[in-house]
């Protein structure tokens, strides 16, 4: 009797330590979160206007290009660069454990795409997919300080 739980103790032990030995180790660094687009949004969309302002012509230009896994944003007015955005949602923020995009999910369609935990950047938007003039668009949904609705719309380039 003995014997068979000396036995069966000492194998339980090599078990143990061989199955102990073949686990992975972790690493002291966690995965990060990838962070995807819709899919109803992806592609490059252009807003352009014109506006005369006291006899000086302005053009004003605004990019977005969304991919799986990135958002650009670049804003040029009479071919100037004025500020660009580039979010990707695979590499990792200076400042979290996650990717620099987030994308969340709102009411009635909407997607606020932004930096991740930068809740106040001026660069935060709000998207909506729609139709507007017969032409699929994405309308940014944003307003004045007042409250005053702004919407701008992006087509398809």
């Amino acid at each position: 009797m003995k014997k068979q739980l000396l036995f069966s103790g000492l194998a339980v032990m090599v078990g143990l330590t061989l199955g102990s030995v073949a686990l992975p180790g972790t690493t002291a660094e966690a995965k990060i979160h990838y962070t995807t687009t819709p899919k109803s949004f992806r592609g490059t969309w252009v807003n352009f206007f014109k506006e005369d302002m006291n006899g000086t012509m302005y053009r004003y230009r605004s990019t977005t290009k969304i991919t799986k896994y990135v958002y650009n944003y670049k804003y040029v007015v009479n071919g100037r660069t004025i500020s660009k955005v580039n979010w990707s949602g695979k590499k990792k923020s200076h400042f979290y454990n996650h990717s620099d995009l987030s994308v969340k999910k709102g009411k009635n369609g909407h997607w606020r795409i932004s930096q991740y935990g930068m809740k106040n950047n001026i660069f935060n938007t709000t998207y909506k997919r729609v139709k507007h003039n017969g032409k699929q668009a994405l309308v940014s949904l944003d307003h004045y300080e007042d409250g005053t609705p702004l919407n701008f719309y992006y087509y398809k380039k």
